[in-house]
């Protein structure tokens, strides 16, 4: 059961990942016209998201209720957001739940600093990848999802992602930590 601290978590951090996502994250997007550049600011939703998976401290389903959150507000309200990407955002929320959560107890308070990194790491190499298979199962074939979308962006943008999320990972963990040590 999720208590009413969680919930105001799973809120606040989708709310506020939806704010930096529409404010901030589309704009690259929309003053270039390039798709997929707004990938730019991953060390920012990093930054968010490994925050506010370590604060649900290894419970189930949290980080799958936030993607969820998250996806929902922005397939109604960010125009360029459609079904399959947020399809994809909630399929690849849900491993990363699965994967957090399982790993969480195996990595102690001294080593949550490698478990945000490889799970942001995780995320944001999948993201694409979900992106375009669930692209190719509800909108074109699978040559026109690649051509137009994958190749020329992700050959550009992935090596910039990976060490954004390592960043964003590692950064992340030490606001944490300092919170935590500020509320203990």
């Amino acid at each position: 059961m999720i208590n009413s601290r969680d919930l105001s978590l799973i809120i606040v951090f989708a709310v506020l990942g939806f704010v930096f996502m529409m404010l901030i994250g589309q704009v690259p997007n929309l003053i270039t016209g390039i798709p997929g550049i707004s990938y730019i600011f991953t060390i920012v939703y990093s930054i968010l998201q490994t925050v506010s998976w370590l604060m649900y401290e290894g419970r189930r389903w949290r980080i799958f209720a936030q993607g969820l959150l998250l996806a929902l507000l922005a397939l109604l309200l960010i125009p360029p957001w459609t079904l399959p990407v947020a399809l994809a955002t909630i399929i690849n929320m849900f491993i990363v739940d699965l994967i957090f959560n399982s790993l969480y107890r195996f990595f102690n308070k001294e080593r949550l600093n490698w478990l945000s990194i490889f799970v942001q790491v995780y995320y944001w190499t999948t993201h694409s990848l979900w992106i375009v298979f669930v692209s190719f199962l509800f909108l074109s074939p699978l040559e026109e999802v690649l051509e137009k979308w994958f190749i020329p962006i992700m050959s550009v943008m992935l090596p910039i992602m990976i060490i954004e999320a390592i960043a964003g990972g590692y950064l992340g963990y030490q606001i944490y930590r300092r919170v935590k040590k500020v509320q203990n």
